[in-house]
């Protein structure tokens, strides 16, 4: 009986994992249910810094409002090159989260990314993703595993980022979500997409 329940359990973690890359790595964005087409916003990746985004209700899309994902970015401009900055994505949630997919566009001429350390919202048994090998974009992931936390509703940080300038901070250039449907994503434990506002927060201080 023991044989035969990881046999049934393992293929359906490794599914889950699996899946969770695939769409933190450039996936169509399909983790559990069949994707609609994303909603045509009208705005490019450079529009998005100090702006808040907040997808419409769909039929997969549950109706609780409050929740919101905040990118916070340091000052450059009296950084150099070699200097190292943190920035902090962390967020307000109304509802426990299950599952989801960030992605943050950066000048990757002027910036290379160091580390993307997860901070104390997302739980120790959940598996997180971030890929620091890509040239101007930097996915992150994450998913509760079957019997696993989630990420409850509350405030806190998610994860913080570490980035090395390569030029002069006050010409670099900016980070920012990526504001596609399929990379820029929360579901609860049904599957269904929750509804949230992104926004960034531009010229603080080095968020330690």
């Amino acid at each position: 009986m023991r044989g035969f329940k990881l046999t049934q359990i393992v293929p359906g973690l490794l599914l889950l994992i699996v899946t969770t890359v695939f769409i933190a790595c450039g996936g169509s964005g399909l983790p559990l249910h069949q994707e609609q087409a994303a909603p045509d916003t009208g705005m490019q990746p450079d529009q998005l810094q100090n702006t808040e985004l907040q997808y419409s209700a769909d039929p997969l899309t549950t109706e609780t409002a409050g929740n919101r994902v905040i990118l916070e970015v340091p000052a450059l401009d009296q950084l150099s090159a070699g200097d190292e900055f943190s920035a902090v994505i962390s967020a307000e949630f109304s509802e426990d989260v299950h599952q989801g997919v960030l992605r943050l566009l950066y000048d990757a001429a002027s910036m290379t990314p160091l580390e993307a350390a997860p901070g104390s919202m997302l739980p120790g048994d959940m598996v997180r993703i971030a890929d620091l090998d890509n040239s101007g974009f930097l996915p992150l992931a994450f998913t509760a595993l079957p019997g696993g936390d989630d990420i409850r509703s509350g405030s806190g940080v998610m994860y913080r980022l570490r980035f090395r300038l390569l030029g002069d901070g006050a010409s670099a250039g900016r980070i920012q979500f990526r504001s596609d449907r399929e990379f820029l994503q929360l579901r609860n434990r049904s599957g269904e997409h929750i509804r949230f506002d992104v926004e960034t927060r531009a010229g603080g201080r080095d968020a330690q």
